[in-house]
Parts: structure tokens; sequence; C-alpha cells
């Protein structure tokens, strides 16, 4: 486990100078709440949502791509509305059996896919992005915001299977975290469990939050595995209301831990990341907390 945590956080560090790079882009757009400094799973402009992933190789990206992209739009409190896609491929026949995938996750999710580029060059891998725009339901979600005494929740199914069953699946996702939105369910803090896992996500919110965490259950053994799921922290005043609104929609609803004042995470009794090397990524993790309106 040891070695799936430190590749978990190993994960979380990867872009670290990109964003650097980039840091005082924000300051370039007029009405950005979410952008390069804080890093969250979308970009908030005004009351829209954007979010880009990719590109992924061709095989996954016409079988989830466009599921995972709105899966970021959802997590941020958005809608999804439409979507644009680009896709490297080797043949116009492999890019018109690829657009037949892309339909089938556009239909199911109904996010329409309004545009984009295809094209075949030379020497380059098939490959596939996505951009979705969305519109905020109410105020963005952000990932940074957990705090001392909150209940850590996973919400959802893992999002595997063939493209019928991966929709059905964001679709119960999305449509559960919605309600609890619409609902006035208070949200700390949101994070789709990724690239690095459930545990890599996590840690990402804790140093954002500046807190730790006790574990109290694995939600799925293999941590630092893409799962497509929810994180959420939440107050204890909370609970029932996510519970009830979770079994309407049949979506699976899983305590994780509790978010702590010590600034460690630890699973049972033993401490897997301890303060020391929490405030280590805390001072060299480049963030700065969105100033929500």
């Amino acid at each position: 486990m040891e070695e799936d945590i430190n590749r978990s956080i190993g994960h979380m560090l990867e872009t670290n100078d990109i964003r650097r790079t980039f840091w005082h882009m924000d300051e370039k757009v007029d009405h950005l709440l979410f952008g390069i400094r804080q890093g969250d799973d979308s970009v908030v402009v005004d009351d829209m949502v954007i979010n880009m992933e990719g590109p992924y190789p061709l095989k996954t990206g016409r079988k989830t791509g466009l599921i995972h992209t709105c899966s970021d739009i959802v997590i941020m409190g958005g809608r999804p509305l439409f979507a644009l896609n680009a896709m490297q491929v080797d043949s116009f026949e492999e890019a018109k059996s690829v657009a037949e995938d892309l339909k089938k996750q556009s239909n199911g999710l109904g996010v329409p896919i309004v545009g984009g580029n295809t094209q075949m060059e030379n020497n380059l891998v098939p490959c596939i992005s996505f951009t979705v725009f969305g519109r905020l339901i109410g105020k963005p979600i952000p990932d940074a915001g957990a705090k001392a005494g909150d209940l850590v929740f996973m919400l959802g199914e893992i999002l595997e299977g063939e493209i019928g069953e991966r929709v059905h699946r964001a679709k119960v996702k999305f449509k559960t975290f919605m309600d609890l939105v619409e609902s006035g369910v208070v949200i700390h803090a949101a994070k789709d469990a990724s690239r690095g896992g459930w545990f890599g996500n996590l840690s990402e919110v804790l140093v954002k939050s500046k807190v730790g965490v006790r574990i109290t259950s694995i939600p799925y053994s293999r941590i630092s595995r893409y799962m497509g799921t929810y994180l959420l922290a939440v107050p204890e005043t909370e609970i029932s209301k996510i519970v009830e609104i979770s079994a309407k929609h049949k979506c699976p609803v899983i305590e994780v831990g509790v978010v702590t004042e010590e600034k460690q995470i630890t699973i049972g009794d033993k401490v897997f990341v301890d303060e020391e090397k929490m405030q280590e990524l805390i001072r060299t993790f480049p963030f700065r907390a969105a100033k929500i309106r």
C-alpha cells in the first residue's frame, strides 16, 4: 500500500511546474473565478464551467472520454450543456467509426457535440480530446474547502464496462450530485476521483484545505486506480440528506473517513503521511484559494 500511496501523491505533484509557468494568466481573464491558481476540476468564468480532457488513446476516448469530461463539470456544481472534440486518426473510415461511439456517449448523456476538429497526419499516434461547456447550478464547489470534523463520502459506481453501462452509471451519479446541490446540501469540498485514484485525489483536497484525515474504510483496494466516482467533504449534519437523496437515485454512497485538524493521513492506527510531509506538500503546492462570490 505504501508504494501506491507514494505513486498517488507523486501524481498530484506532476503538473506543478506547468501550473507555475501559466500562473499569471489568470490575471488576464475578466470574471475568472477558478483558473490555473486553483487547479480545480474545471475552469469557472462568471456562471460558465469549462473543462478539457485528453488527449486520450483513441480506444479509451471513444468509449468514455466525453463521460469523463462531463464529470468534472458536474463536480464543480455545473450542468453540462454542449461539447467539442478533436481527434487524430489513421483514416477517415476510422474517424467515422469513432464518431458513432461518440454519438452514443453524447445522446446517452444529453450533451450534444456541436463542433471540433478531425485530422489525419502522418506519424502521429491516434488520440482524442474533449472540451465541455456547462453552467453553474448555484455557487461553484471547490476541492479546497474541507473542514475539520467533515465526513468524507464516496459517491457513485466505478465507471467501467461498455459505453451504455458507463453512460448509465455516470448519469446516476450526475443526477444524484446535482440533486444534492439543488436541495441545498452543504458540500464543503468535492472532487472527481480520476487519475491518481481516490487516495491521490483525497490527498489533494487535504493539502489545499490544509487539513488531515482519519480514513475509516477502504472504498476500493487499488487506491491509485481511476474510478470516476466523487469524493465529498460534508458536515455531519448533512448525512441524512445525502443518504436519502442517494437512495432515491439508487446511487451508492460510502463513508470513507473523517477530516481532522491534525495535518496527517491515518488508516486505522497507522500514520501513512505524517504532519511533516503534509506541511511540506502544503508549502510547495502551487495553489491560491478562489474568491467565490
